[in-house]
Protein backbone atom coordinates (compact mmCIF):
# COMPACT_ATOMS: atom_id res chain seq x y z
CA UNK A 1 0.00 0.00 0.00
CA UNK A 2 1.32 3.52 -0.98
CA UNK A 3 1.79 6.08 1.52
CA UNK A 4 -1.27 7.89 -0.27
CA UNK A 5 -3.59 5.26 0.12
CA UNK A 6 -2.03 4.74 3.93
CA UNK A 7 -2.50 8.10 5.26
CA UNK A 8 -5.72 7.86 6.10
CA UNK A 9 -4.53 4.62 8.23
CA UNK A 10 -1.51 6.09 9.40
CA UNK A 11 -3.95 8.88 10.89
CA UNK A 12 -6.21 6.62 12.46
CA UNK A 13 -3.56 4.59 13.99
CA UNK A 14 -1.86 7.77 15.34
CA UNK A 15 -5.21 9.04 16.61
CA UNK A 16 -6.12 6.18 18.29
CA UNK A 17 -2.33 5.56 20.20
CA UNK A 18 -3.31 9.27 21.28
CA UNK A 19 -6.31 8.44 22.96
CA UNK A 20 -8.45 10.60 20.69
CA UNK A 21 -12.33 9.00 19.97
CA UNK A 22 -13.41 8.31 17.12
CA UNK A 23 -16.07 10.85 17.69
CA UNK A 24 -13.73 13.61 17.33
CA UNK A 25 -13.18 12.97 13.56
CA UNK A 26 -16.19 14.73 11.36
CA UNK A 27 -17.21 14.16 7.95
CA UNK A 28 -19.08 16.18 5.67
CA UNK A 29 -19.66 15.69 2.08
CA UNK A 30 -21.05 18.90 0.04
CA UNK A 31 -22.04 18.50 -3.67
CA UNK A 32 -21.54 22.08 -4.77
CA UNK A 33 -20.07 25.11 -3.48
CA UNK A 34 -23.38 26.83 -2.47
CA UNK A 35 -23.77 23.59 -0.27
CA UNK A 36 -20.53 24.20 1.54
CA UNK A 37 -21.24 27.89 2.12
CA UNK A 38 -24.43 27.02 3.30
CA UNK A 39 -23.37 25.11 6.20
CA UNK A 40 -20.66 27.99 6.58
CA UNK A 41 -17.56 25.56 5.60
CA UNK A 42 -15.10 28.65 5.07
CA UNK A 43 -16.14 30.27 8.22
CA UNK A 44 -15.11 27.22 10.46
CA UNK A 45 -11.88 27.59 8.77
CA UNK A 46 -11.52 23.68 7.57
CA UNK A 47 -11.01 24.93 4.27
CA UNK A 48 -10.00 28.25 2.79
CA UNK A 49 -12.48 30.10 0.69
CA UNK A 50 -10.81 29.93 -2.60
CA UNK A 51 -12.57 27.29 -4.48
CA UNK A 52 -13.45 27.78 -7.99
CA UNK A 53 -17.36 28.99 -8.29
CA UNK A 54 -17.90 25.06 -10.25
CA UNK A 55 -16.34 23.25 -7.15
CA UNK A 56 -18.32 20.08 -6.44
CA UNK A 57 -18.22 16.74 -4.61
CA UNK A 58 -16.45 18.19 -1.44
CA UNK A 59 -15.45 15.80 1.07
CA UNK A 60 -13.74 17.17 4.49
CA UNK A 61 -12.52 14.85 7.11
CA UNK A 62 -11.67 17.16 10.29
CA UNK A 63 -10.32 16.13 13.41
CA UNK A 64 -11.03 18.46 16.02
CA UNK A 65 -9.03 16.74 18.50
CA UNK A 66 -5.53 17.72 16.58
CA UNK A 67 -7.02 20.31 14.15
CA UNK A 68 -6.38 18.82 11.04
CA UNK A 69 -8.25 17.98 7.90
CA UNK A 70 -8.13 15.95 4.62
CA UNK A 71 -10.42 16.40 1.80
CA UNK A 72 -11.20 16.67 -2.18
CA UNK A 73 -13.13 18.69 -4.54
CA UNK A 74 -13.40 18.58 -7.94
CA UNK A 75 -14.37 21.82 -10.11
CA UNK A 76 -14.52 22.80 -14.48
CA UNK A 77 -11.16 22.39 -16.13
CA UNK A 78 -11.37 25.78 -17.33
CA UNK A 79 -11.59 27.06 -13.84
CA UNK A 80 -8.25 25.60 -12.83
CA UNK A 81 -6.52 29.36 -13.67
CA UNK A 82 -8.85 30.60 -10.90
CA UNK A 83 -7.39 28.34 -8.31
CA UNK A 84 -3.85 28.39 -9.47
CA UNK A 85 -3.48 31.86 -8.96
CA UNK A 86 -4.47 31.67 -5.30
CA UNK A 87 -2.03 29.04 -4.33
CA UNK A 88 2.02 28.74 -4.24
CA UNK A 89 3.52 26.10 -5.74
CA UNK A 90 4.92 23.76 -3.83
CA UNK A 91 4.42 21.40 -0.57
CA UNK A 92 3.36 23.22 2.89
CA UNK A 93 5.43 21.88 5.41
CA UNK A 94 3.49 19.10 7.27
CA UNK A 95 4.38 17.14 10.25
CA UNK A 96 2.70 14.16 9.42
CA UNK A 97 4.50 10.32 9.34
CA UNK A 98 6.49 10.37 5.97
CA UNK A 99 5.19 13.66 4.05
CA UNK A 100 7.61 13.20 1.79
CA UNK A 101 6.89 10.13 0.83
CA UNK A 102 3.19 11.17 0.69
CA UNK A 103 4.06 14.45 -1.55
CA UNK A 104 6.30 12.17 -3.94
CA UNK A 105 3.49 9.60 -4.27
CA UNK A 106 1.14 12.08 -5.41
CA UNK A 107 3.59 13.28 -7.70
CA UNK A 108 3.94 9.80 -9.45
CA UNK A 109 0.25 9.69 -9.75
CA UNK A 110 0.13 13.08 -11.25
CA UNK A 111 -0.56 15.24 -8.93
CA UNK A 112 1.20 18.90 -8.13
CA UNK A 113 1.37 19.78 -4.73
CA UNK A 114 0.25 23.69 -3.95
CA UNK A 115 0.28 25.45 -0.93
CA UNK A 116 -1.55 27.76 0.73
CA UNK A 117 -1.58 30.02 4.28
CA UNK A 118 -4.07 31.65 6.10
CA UNK A 119 -2.54 33.23 9.03
CA UNK A 120 -2.14 30.53 11.36
CA UNK A 121 -3.57 27.40 8.93
CA UNK A 122 -1.50 25.68 6.36
CA UNK A 123 -2.86 23.60 3.32
CA UNK A 124 -1.45 21.85 0.73
CA UNK A 125 -3.39 21.23 -2.38
CA UNK A 126 -2.46 18.07 -4.80
CA UNK A 127 -3.86 19.15 -7.80
CA UNK A 128 -4.28 17.34 -10.98
CA UNK A 129 -5.58 20.21 -13.63
CA UNK A 130 -5.77 18.06 -16.24
CA UNK A 131 -8.69 16.07 -14.81
CA UNK A 132 -9.61 19.00 -12.54
CA UNK A 133 -9.72 17.28 -9.07
CA UNK A 134 -7.53 18.28 -5.90
CA UNK A 135 -6.93 16.30 -2.39
CA UNK A 136 -6.07 18.33 0.20
CA UNK A 137 -4.38 18.23 3.68
CA UNK A 138 -4.50 21.05 6.50
CA UNK A 139 -2.60 21.61 9.34
CA UNK A 140 -3.12 24.44 12.33
CA UNK A 141 0.36 25.91 13.44
CA UNK A 142 0.29 25.93 16.92
CA UNK A 143 3.54 27.74 17.53
CA UNK A 144 2.36 30.38 14.72
CA UNK A 145 -0.60 30.99 16.82
CA UNK A 146 1.25 31.16 19.68
CA UNK A 147 3.70 33.60 18.01
CA UNK A 148 0.34 36.12 16.62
Amino acid sequence: MNMRMALPFVLAAFVCACGVLPSDIVEHTYPTLADARRDNLFDKGWLPDILPPSTVGIRTENNLDVNTSFGEFSFAPEEAPLLMAKLKWGAAPMRFVDWDETVKEYADDGYAAWSYRDDDTMWTFFCDFSIARCEYSMRWDRAQAIAD
